[in-house]
């Protein structure tokens, strides 16, 4: 079983980071040797930035790929594995990365969000979940915590915080707009493994265009280099995935505690509070066929991220196919569950009797 878990595990954080929570890809062809911490040798399809300038300025923000010198090796190819076998551990491991992050997030929201943000339903029985792991000396409680919150502007503002021990740590911070928004998905995903860290920090793009990109992606390329200086390019990914991605994205997989508590702690707190300065901005759309063009890519996105999510495996190892189900259409991806149940309309804030709670809550 903990054999199966981890390989579920890599296979889960590694889609998840380089899709910094807009999109899992899918890894049939993913073994547990494909989510080393590094690729010594690789062509990477790096996030470089160019303008190309007009009479009118700025008229683009684009993807780019340049080679590094050695053996091509993409996501899905076997690698040493080294980093990530399951016999290594990080020396001096933190066994509590991601709480700061959490309550920094927590405190930002309230502040910032003030009145307006209000609690969003979460199953009960996904609230929190737990499982003891492996066997003997690596016997550990794993636990999921779930946040979840909203706002007349932000449809479900969530956090997933799983915790398995220094070894096995993941935050996992999600917003996403209201459908009569055409605002980005902010996407924070924290990943700690035996072998080192995964990041990736994002603005995911809604739409793919030179207007878009300038409207959302421009205003945070300054911020995007400030910290790409200290956390550099973590490798290569998928062709398909690049849809995904903005400009301004962050992907990169440091070796040391320390650059995760100081580098992408820094990181994510400007990412955050530059995304709420993006909603602060936005103004509801009212034409009907933009209105209609974001519910098509809102919901297409969703159910990508539904159908092809690799948690799917290290959770139902961890706490049965059943559960697993119904966190990811109940509460990970719920929007289509909720539309069609005739609970969700675009700007208006769905029933809730829970408080306000930013806190781990106690099993029963």
């Amino acid at each position: 079983l903990e054999e199966a878990m981890m390989v579920s595990v890599r296979a889960f954080v590694l889609a998840s980071t380089i899709c910094g929570c807009a999109a899992f890809l899918p890894l049939s062809s993913v073994n547990k040797f494909a989510l080393s911490a590094s690729f010594p040798g690789r062509t990477a399809i790096q996030c470089n930035q160019y303008r190309t300038r007009s009479q009118s300025g700025l008229t683009g923000l684009r993807l780019s790929g340049s080679e590094d010198k050695g053996t091509a090796r993409a996501v899905g190819e076997r690698d040493s594995g080294r980093h990530l076998d399951d016999s290594a551990e990080r020396t001096k491991a933190v066994s509590d990365l991601y709480t700061p992050f959490w309550n920094y997030a927590a405190e930002v929201l309230q502040k910032r969000l003030g009145s307006d943000l209000k609690p969003y339903p979460i199953p009960d029985e996904c609230v929190r979940k737990e499982a003891i792991t492996g066997k003997g000396k690596r016997e550990a409680l794993c636990s999921t915590q779930s946040y979840a919150f909203q706002t007349s502007k932000l449809r479900q503002i969530r956090a997933a915080h799983v915790q398995g021990g220094s070894n096995l740590q993941v935050l996992n911070f999600v917003i996403f707009p209201h459908m009569n928004f055409d605002l980005p998905f902010l996407g924070l995903d924290l990943v700690t493994l035996p072998g080192g860290h995964l990041i990736a920090i994002d603005m995911q793009p809604l739409f793919q265009s030179e207007a878009y990109a300038a409207k959302y992606a421009a205003p945070c390329m300054d911020m995007h280099a400030k910290h790409a200086k200290n956390l550099p390019w973590g490798g290569d990914f998928p062709e398909e995935a690049k849809q995904f991605f903005s400009p301004a994205f962050i992907w990169t997989r440091p070796s040391l505690d320390s650059d995760v508590e100081t580098h992408v702690f820094d990181c994510f707190k400007d990412y955050l509070n530059k995304y709420l300065d993006l909603v602060d901005a936005a103004q509801p759309e009212t034409d009907p066929a933009r209105l209609e063009e974001i519910r098509t890519r809102q919901l297409a996105y969703l159910k990508y991220r539904a159908e092809k999510d690799p948690a799917r495996g290290m959770f139902s190892r961890l706490y049965g196919p059943e559960w697993t189900e119904h966190y990811i259409h109940g509460f990970l991806f719920d929007l289509e569950e909720k539309i069609a149940a005739g609970a969700y309309a675009p700007g208006r804030p769905l029933p809730c009797a829970a408080p306000l709670n930013f806190h781990p809550t106690p099993v029963a």
